[in-house]
């Protein structure tokens, strides 16, 4: 048994194959799943292939977990997080054995998966949806202390969007100084801090970008006034000297930089934003929506790369 949090009351688990009996009958009573857009399990042994075949823990090292009584060790429903591939977003979300409604266990479960999500994983946000009839379920979500985004269809349904953002992630403008130590670390290790800077840091036309965790820097990117032979449009910007520090490693914040960066960039009406990847970068950069031209080709002391872009207008 895996526990992953605790909170006064309860603590949250990873599903154990004993689990199945509770799935099934908590989705059998029509009031439970009544907002959820769910059926209920045909049978026992459909509720226990459901859980057989649950791999969000091993795909994203995240999801719904069993919502226990810390005295009794009593299932009293699930709560977690699920990421969505297609939307690329995290959400919070808790099912409940009616019997247990009314208690406060949905919103301390939630807090509770919540700040996990937020100081554990490090998610940048979180998003939470209910039907827009589930009044219960806004009261949980708004105590968490998510806002109110957008209203909309959610799998046919209509429903309200909330989110809420980690508050020890910050990302904002910083200086071509301010870049030179994580540069150092990440893009420089070994070599002489004088080799750290790049021509264009200090131009006006320049823009350097920091990700702080807990008031800490921890990743930086650089956008420069570059045109690429590549390309005819009119206002080109180039990515230069991103990087992460190792220890923060693993947790999207390059993504999370770079789509900052892409945003701003489209404030300003920019074309196309284009770089030099390195060769082992490459994945990173398609999913995220950039694309690869022309031929591998090697930079001296750095190793191969491809020039990659992204129209931004």
């Amino acid at each position: 048994m895996k526990i992953i949090t605790e909170t006064e009351r309860l603590y949250l688990r990873e599903f154990i194959p004993e689990d199945a009996i509770h799935f099934y009958q908590i989705n059998l009573d029509e009031d439970v799943i009544k907002y959820t857009g769910d059926i209920a399990f045909e049978s026992l042994t459909e509720a226990k292939e459901f859980l057989s075949s649950y791999n969000q823990y091993q795909q994203h090292n995240m999801g719904r977990w069993a919502v226990c009584d810390k005295q009794t060790d009593d299932f009293l429903g699930w709560c977690g997080l699920k990421y969505h591939p297609k939307d690329d977003i995290v959400e919070v979300g808790y099912r409940f054995y009616k019997k247990y409604w009314n208690k406060g266990y949905a919103t301390e479960s939630a807090k509770a998966a919540i700040h996990y999500g937020f100081e554990t994983l490090k998610l940048k946000t979180i998003f939470a949806h209910a039907h827009v009839n589930n009044v219960a379920s806004h009261k949980v979500i708004e105590k968490c202390g998510l806002q109110f985004v957008d209203q909309n269809n959610y799998d046919g349904m209509p429903a309200k969007l909330y989110k809420i953002d980690n508050p020890d992630i910050t990302i904002k403008a910083i200086s071509g100084s301010d870049t030179i130590p994580v540069r150092h670390a990440v893009l420089r290790k070994g070599k002489p801090v004088e080799a750290c800077p790049i021509p264009e840091d200090n131009l006006e036309s320049t823009y350097h970008f920091g990700l702080f965790y807990k008031d800490k820097l921890v990743g930086v990117c650089t956008f420069v006034a570059d045109q690429s032979p590549y390309f005819d449009d009119a206002v080109q910007y180039r990515l230069r000297a991103m990087g992460v520090l190792e220890e923060y490693q693993g947790y999207h914040f390059g993504k999370h930089l770079l789509n900052h960066g892409v945003a701003f960039l489209k404030t300003k009406n920019i074309d196309r934003l284009w770089f030099n990847a390195r060769l082992i970068a490459l994945n990173f950069y398609k999913n995220n929506g950039f694309t690869t031209i022309g031929n591998q080709f090697d930079i001296p002391k750095v190793g191969p790369h491809y020039v990659m872009h992204k129209t931004l207008q």
